[in-house]
């Protein structure tokens, strides 16, 4: 059996037009904006051919600007309500981060007056100060406990039990008082890791 000199190929133009475009697409990587827009242009010429009657089957110059037109001012569009939509957000992020701060300041920047130091917060409610007289602490949200600790030593005592508690769990630690009969005591307590200890 011999081969032919000259091999014939049943090839079709559709066959080597998708051999090209493959070709193409895996030398040059994903299609870009340009080849997108030419590819939709493309299918709204070849459907718009079909819908003629008349069987004039050439596109006039002025209805390939159109449709061009039309498929830039749709992404244009596109690009516009993006924007928009990126200026909202991030309005909406600027003036929760303002108010966040806002807060914090209240909260952690309240100077004793008396004493020109900074106060206490209270651990159980983590909104107020807390006065010392005495041995006693108070607060206006209701809790009192005893302690011998100045309000320095106390906060530094707080920030240590917290400090060892976050070594080994990452969920916030809950203070609270138990009062017994004879005085009221201030309590850590970690429902996650079961962390207690008094202060």
């Amino acid at each position: 059996m011999q081969c032919p000199s000259s091999p014939v190929y049943h090839t079709s133009v559709e066959q080597k037009r998708h051999a090209q475009n493959v070709a193409k697409q895996q030398r040059l990587g994903m299609p870009k904006l340009r080849e997108l827009l030419r590819e939709k242009c493309r299918i709204r010429i070849l459907n718009a051919r079909k819908d003629k009657v008349d069987g004039n089957r050439k596109m006039q110059l002025s209805e390939l600007e159109d449709i061009l037109r039309l498929e830039l001012n749709e992404l244009d569009q596109n690009l516009q309500l993006e924007q928009h939509v990126f200026e909202e957000l991030l309005s909406d992020v600027n003036e929760w981060y303002a108010l966040q701060e806002q807060h914090l300041e209240a909260l952690y920047t309240e100077l004793d007056a008396e004493a020109n130091v900074l106060s206490l917060i209270c651990p159980v409610c983590l909104i107020k100060s807390m006065q010392r007289i005495k041995s006693l602490y108070t607060c206006d949200c209701g809790v009192h406990f005893e302690h011998s600790a100045e309000k320095p030593q106390l906060q530094a005592l707080i920030q240590q039990k917290v400090n060892e508690h976050e070594l080994s769990c990452t969920q916030a630690l809950r203070f609270f008082i138990e009062a017994d009969s004879s005085s009221s005591r201030l309590f850590a307590m970690c429902g996650s890791c079961d962390y207690f200890c008094s202060v």
